[in-house]
Formats: structure tokens, sequence, C-alpha cells
């Protein structure tokens, strides 16, 4: 790749002219030769440590801090709690869908009071808990609850099968279990 090539990027987008300037670095380095480059074709990288760069100079490394924005699920219902965690989040279309254990207080692995909740956002900031009615849970089936069986309420790590030719009802898997009876599909 031509520097000429590399300048033409910057102006395009600020990460294009952020990956130009390392790019230069890595191919202005002295000692550079083909053989000392990874091939990273279209896949992004975060420049965390200098293992892909071979020289650095009037730059430096920074990662972007941290922001408080504030709560995005409290866990308040009778069925969640303090104990409630595992959360995943995945992007299913338009809409992005959580899944989390619900445990009111400390208890072991296999407790009868540990759940699977599921929440739902159209932005990824702003949840609901959509009362579902399919267990009955603390008296009622007014809950956000998809799954009671323990073990399987332990360690549930849900996936979206994006697969072409996965019919619609298999798109949604999991994993999960305990040392006792080890992972389950």
């Amino acid at each position: 790749m031509h520097y000429s090539h590399l300048r033409r990027l910057g102006p395009r987008a600020g990460r294009n002219a952020a990956l130009g300037t390392v790019l230069l670095a890595l191919l202005t380095s002295p000692g550079w030769s083909g053989d000392q480059v990874l091939p990273l074709g279209f896949q992004r990288e975060l420049f965390v440590d200098q293992y892909l760069i071979g020289r650095l100079e009037g730059l430096e490394l920074k990662l972007h801090e941290p922001r408080r924005e504030g709560v995005a699920l409290k866990f308040d219902r009778p069925w969640e709690g303090g104990f409630s965690c595992y959360t995943t989040v995945i992007k299913d279309g338009e809409t992005y869908r959580m899944y989390y254990r619900g445990l009111p207080s400390a208890s072991g692995d296999n407790s009868p009071m540990a759940v699977v909740c599921y929440a739902e956002s159209a932005d990824g900031v702003t949840w609901k808990k959509p009362s579902l009615g399919l267990f009955e849970i603390h008296g009622t089936r007014d809950n956000n609850v998809i799954l009671t069986n323990a073990p399987f309420a332990h360690n549930f790590s849900p996936l979206l099968d994006a697969r072409p030719g996965v019919p619609a009802a298999a798109r949604f898997k999991a994993l999960a279990g305990d040392r006792k009876r080890g992972l389950h599909a």
C-alpha cells in the first residue's frame, strides 16, 4: 500500500485517519519487512498495546475513559434481586434481547429460587420486562421468567444461531448446567 493511498483515507473518517497513521508508523519502521505484517483483512483491531505497532513517535495509546450513564435495568422484582447476574444481550434484527439469572438471595448453584428472566429494548438503552405468563412465580404469572428448571437456570448462556438455513424456531439456543450435571444444550 502506498502512502498517498493512506493519506486519501484520512479525510473520509476519523478512524481511517488514525488507522492510516498507525499503518504508516508500521510501514516506515526501521527494519520493516512484509513477513512481519499480520494479515488483519477488514477486521477491527484495538490498539491497546504495542503488539501490532512497530514504532510509535509523537503519539500515545490511550483508551477512552468509561462514563457513568445510569442504571440500564433494575433487578427489582421478587424473583430477581441482588444475586441476579449472568446477563447476556443479543441483537436480533431491530430488537435487543436480554437474558439474565434472577435470584433474590444468596444460595447454592441449584437453588430452586433461581430463574432465567427476559427483557427487551429497541435501542439497547431503555429496557422493558414483558409479562410473559409462562410460569407462576411468587404466586403470579405476571412476570418475565422464561425458565425455572434448576440446574438449567444456572450458568444459562443463550446465543443466536444466524447461519443460513436455520429454521426460525431453532435460531435461539443455549447452554446451561452445573458441575454435577455438566453443561446441557
